[in-house]
């Protein structure tokens, strides 16, 4: 583990499974996209399940590579491609996506996060950085980060070192002086490493280390332990 923890002015986090679980969110969210379906247009739901409909849209991301870091513009895309292919209106899509974005920022939080993020807002200027779609001003978060950006703003997802990089641009912190915490080794680990920001792997499972993303690095299981590890009382 290196990296100078004295020298860190800022903390920037990844959102999902580092601040609420999410598989159980998107389940949630794609049965009330589903439900919204099967009330409003139900040729959809008459011929498809939840599963074809998942399955539906990873084909959607393999037509387009280009949009692989745009989940919003992959959701939207495979649900005007329902729209058509059932007879309804293209509105249909955007209608659909509103009854899944809504449940999909119905998040449950982790126990730590509040108490761990007034704490650490004290002393570190907070950012976030993630390759989801989750609105945390829907989700009653935003009024704790400087900025928070998503790879579909930036144009590219992480691991790639871009999306780090844009946000911390024109705050007057350098890479090195920000702690990156997220929750999976290859995206939020080894993109922070790549980007010059410090990684600290927030391993709330305790799942063991793997070598094959590189050195073992500052590791927390909560937002109190993160608060520890960078000094405070």
């Amino acid at each position: 583990m290196s990296g100078d923890l004295s020298r860190i002015r800022g903390i920037c986090f990844d959102l999902d499974n580092t601040f609420w679980d999410v598989m159980p969110v998107i389940e949630r969210a794609e049965q009330a996209m589903y439900d919204f379906l099967a009330q409003r247009y139900p040729r959809v739901t008459a011929a498809m399940t939840v599963e074809m409909l998942r399955k539906a849209r990873q084909e959607t991301a393999r037509a387009y590579p280009q949009m692989a870091h745009d989940f919003t513009f992959l959701r939207r895309q495979t649900l005007a491609d329902h729209a058509r292919e059932f007879g309804y209106a293209e509105a249909m899509a955007d209608e659909a996506f509103e009854a899944f974005i809504q449940a999909r920022n119905e998040v449950v939080l982790y126990d730590d996060v509040l108490p761990g993020l007034d704490r650490l807002g004290q002393r570190f200027r907070l950012f976030t950085a993630s390759n989801g779609n989750a609105d945390l001003r829907r989700i009653g978060l935003a009024h704790y980060f400087e900025r928070s950006l998503c790879a579909r703003e930036v144009g590219a997802l992480k691991p790639d070192p871009r999306l780090f990089h844009k946000v911390i641009e024109g705050t007057g912190l350098e890479p090195q002086q920000v702690v990156y915490v997220g929750d999976d080794p290859a995206l939020d680990v080894v993109g922070a490493r790549a980007a010059g920001m410090l990684p600290v792997w927030i391993n709330r499972d305790g799942v063991q280390w793997s070598a094959e993303h590189g050195p073992m690095v500052h590791t927390v299981r909560t937002l109190q332990d993160l608060g520890g590890l960078l000094g405070l009382e």
